[in-house]
């Protein structure tokens, strides 16, 4: 019981030490109290179990029975004493927003809901399985595994900068405090006057390998915002060609900051791109499900060419700026729509793309690690672009008729949304709207006009889960940009109007110097403004297809500061804010019509059939590989650890040890002895006897039944203070050397391979058929 509880502290101690590098992932500290309970809890039902006697499947299921109720008491809302069918359901639309975060967001994060439960579900599930590995199973390298294994996930992702060896240390205390004690109870793992510690072999692999990945981590991890060596999930990461969709993930940071600078005659919205399929729970690129996204090559175009439109576009107004990127790491480049081309130094190493109209820094290549995409956007990369901004007279769409069967692709949904499609209805006879922009309007002015119900605020849960999004509208009606672009676009789709979500920035805080209001654009004749985005800024709109005209830009959006710019009906691209507009007693004044900028535009080449228009595409600069270690030099590293591991084993498990009293080398000789035989899967069982073991050996027909005997005989004296000739060691370890040879020649090489699978595999179903036999055994009773 004693030797028990000391190996269940060292497994917490290992647990505490293997989550303590999540410190530098999420923003704050509120995620430790749970994960901490997470595994106390499950180390302290563990040893419970342990104690009444129970078998590893009883354990199992007793776990699984307090993580279910631990679960439904730290992350569902209650409704009653036990969890029913919605407590379920809620769990698991938790588990898909986490996968989501994890997948999306950016370190450090704020301690979102769904990410707090992949924590402290997989605290849980490691404690349990190294206190099983090590407590019941006395498997001590095995069991460091699954906490190796959490311990390394963080990793993986950018982390600020500081020095990672310190946040190493805890966990390597504990592996250590774990491989230093002794987890054989038997007499023959013990020295009769001292406690004999040693260290096994898989334990020596682990350890090594921790240690190696320990030292070499300050060199292989990069600094903050940089991308990792190696980024989990690539292959099917949405950072492929995905925009950060949840832009509540950045209006939530603890502190804005500063991502882009721009320069320009107006303010315009900057999108990152449009997104047209919704699953219920986000707005994506490409197919519904899909969670990475590459256009097909003919709607793929170089960005150091004229670019064409989405969709035709009758009437527009040119627009220009220069943009700066301060703190901003990320796939796509901002630009206001339509973009036109792009100017400046950066823009061949750029590309477009038809099919959610946006730019990237870089392109999908098959040279690059697990097919990621290259982050080209980060501080210090400037670029200029020229954009068509649509500008139709608003008689000549407000009665444009869609025809919806020509768009079925702009109105896919995954549900009917029946409540919503009966409200955006009601709404359109209140309001008088017939057509599809008359439609826009009605349902942007429901949301936004004075009088509204609903309300702006970013302290709310994400949008997920079924039947969100119809208590948003119908019932809670508060929630920041997406909540506002999702409802409607979604109540556009389910009423025949095409509609998408658009993601990226609001125009900013104008910062222009006094010295700067001379300097006029030559096309508008209007001074050029600075503006700084921020984290703030980030914003999610709904378009609208007017066929002929190209996307229409309006905003939903209650935002109590007035930054928006939703269109009116008189007046769709104002030039200012709401708040503006306010403050001058009026709205904007009209663009002035103006010439389609495109007239006379040659239309671009796309890209060709191998899909890489970019030969060298811009990275974070060439001062980001400093310091790195490549990945040969790191397996070279590692298999000299896995080396080093082997040479210690067979030093430990040498055959002659003089350098031993004599009880302890013909105890040695017998531990070598066991361990070789339990390798091959004949080792000894439980209760057996050293002379039991010999007897089965002989019977067995697998060793001399004579020197199997003499061998247990020397074994048992050893063990219990019997007497020993002088040449008992020599003596021992000659019959040990021919035993290990004989029982290793008994089996077959296939049943030896198999063995490391096959034993445990077969242990845990003789413990499943124990369970079964006492369970019949008390119900004949």
């Amino acid at each position: 019981m004693r030797r028990d509880l000391v190996l269940g502290a060292a497994v917490g101690a290992v647990m505490v030490g293997a989550i303590t590098v999540f410190a530098r992932v999420f923003a704050d500290g509120s995620w430790q109290g749970p994960t901490l309970v997470s595994i106390a809890l499950a180390l302290a039902l563990a040893m419970a179990i342990r104690r009444l006697g129970a078998g590893p499947v009883t354990s199992t299921i007793a776990s699984l029975v307090g993580f279910i109720t631990f679960s439904y008491i730290t992350h569902v809302e209650t409704e009653g004493l036990f969890p029913g069918t919605a407590s379920f359901a809620a769990y698991r639309d938790l588990l898909v927003e986490g996968v989501r975060a994890f997948r999306e967001a950016e370190a450090p994060t704020e301690v979102l809901p769904g990410l707090l439960v992949i924590v402290t579900g997989a605290a849980w599930w490691v404690t349990f399985a190294a206190h099983e590995l090590l407590v019941r199973f006395r498997r001590p390298g095995l069991s460091l595994l699954p906490p190796a294994v959490l311990w390394a996930v963080p990793l993986a992702v950018p982390l600020p900068p500081g020095r990672t060896w310190p946040q190493a240390l805890p966990f390597l205390a504990g592996a250590a405090l774990v491989l230093l004690l002794e987890p054989d109870a038997d007499v023959v793992g013990w020295s009769r006057d001292r406690p004999a510690q040693r260290l096994t072999s898989a334990g020596m692999a682990v350890g090594g390998v921790a240690l190696a990945v320990a030292a070499m981590a300050p060199a292989m991890l990069p600094g903050y915002q940089e991308p990792p060596w190696y980024d989990v999930g690539a292959g099917t990461d949405p950072r492929g060609y995905q925009p950060i969709v949840d832009v509540g993930d950045r209006l939530q940071l603890p502190e804005p900051r500063d991502v882009l600078e721009v320069r320009s005659d107006r303010r315009m919205y900057y999108r990152l791109a449009a997104l047209d399929s919704f699953d219920g729970t986000t707005w994506r690129l490409g197919p519904s499900g899909s969670t990475s996204f590459r256009p097909n090559d003919e709607q793929l175009y170089r960005a150091d060419a004229d670019l064409p439109p989405e969709v035709p576009i009758q009437r527009a107004v040119e627009a220009r700026a220069q943009i700066r990127v301060l703190d901003l790491e990320n796939i796509f480049a901002p630009v206001p729509y339509q973009p036109l081309r792009v100017t400046g130094p950066a823009r061949g190493q750029m590309v477009y793309s038809t099919d959610g109209g946006f730019v990237a820094s870089a392109e999908l290549t098959d040279n690059e690690l697990a097919g990621r995409l290259v982050t080209g956007i980060v501080e210090g990369f400037e670029y200029g672009v020229i954009s068509a901004l649509p500008q139709p007279d608003p008689d000549d769409v407000r009665d444009l008729v869609i025809d919806p069967g020509a768009l079925a692709e702009h109105l896919q949904l995954p549900a009917a949304y029946e409540q919503l499609g009966v409200l955006a209805e009601q709404i359109y006879v209140e309001r008088g709207a017939a057509t599809p922009i008359e439609k826009a309007f009605a349902l942007q002015n429901y949301f936004i006009e004075d009088g509204s119900p609903f309300t702006y605020t970013t302290d709310v849960e994400p949008l997920r889960g079924s039947g969100a999004l119809e208590r948003f509208v119908l019932e809670d009606r508060t929630g920041y940009c997406e909540y506002y672009a999702t409802a409607m676009a979604v109540m556009l789709r389910a009423t025949g109007v095409p509609a998408r979500v658009a993601v990226g920035f609001l125009s900013g805080t104008d910062v222009t110097a006094d010295i700067e209001e001379d300097i006029v654009d030559p096309g508008s004749g209007r001074p050029i403004r600075t503006y700084v985005i921020s984290t703030d800024d980030a914003h999610a709109w709904v378009e609208v297809l007017a066929p002929g005209y190209g996307w229409l830009k309006f905003d939903p959006t209650p935002r109590s500061d007035g930054l928006v710019q939703p269109p009116t009906e008189e007046n769709l691209d104002p030039l200012l804010t709401i708040a503006e507009r306010t403050s001058l007693g009026g709205d904007a004044p009209e663009l002035g019509e103006q010439p389609d900028p495109r007239e006379d535009l040659a239309g671009p080449e796309p890209l060709g059939p191998d899909g890489r228009p970019l030969d060298a595409p811009l990275g974070p600069g060439d001062g980001a590989e400093a310091g790195r270690i490549d990945a040969p030099l790191v397996l070279l590293m590692l298999i000299g650890v896995g080396l080093a591991a082997i040479a210690v084993r067979r030093y430990r498990e040498r055959l002659h040890r003089p350098d031993l009293d004599l009880p302890d080398r013909v105890l040695a000789a017998q531990r070598r002895v066991y361990s070789s035989a339990a390798r091959v899967g004949v080792g000894r069982r439980p209760h057996e006897t050293a002379r039991d073991v010999a007897r089965r050996w002989s019977d067995d027909g697998r060793t001399d039944s004579a020197a199997a005997g003499r061998f247990a005989e020397l074994a048992q004296a050893a063990a219990f203070g019997g007497e020993l000739g002088a040449d008992a060691g020599e003596e021992s370890e000659r019959l040990g050397h021919d035993l290990v040879a004989e029982l290793t020649r008994s089996v077959p090489t296939s049943t030896r391979l198999a063995s490391p699978v096959r034993l445990p595999a077969e242990r845990i179903a003789g413990a499943g058929r124990q369970v079964v036999r006492r369970a019949r055994h008390r119900g004949a009773r």
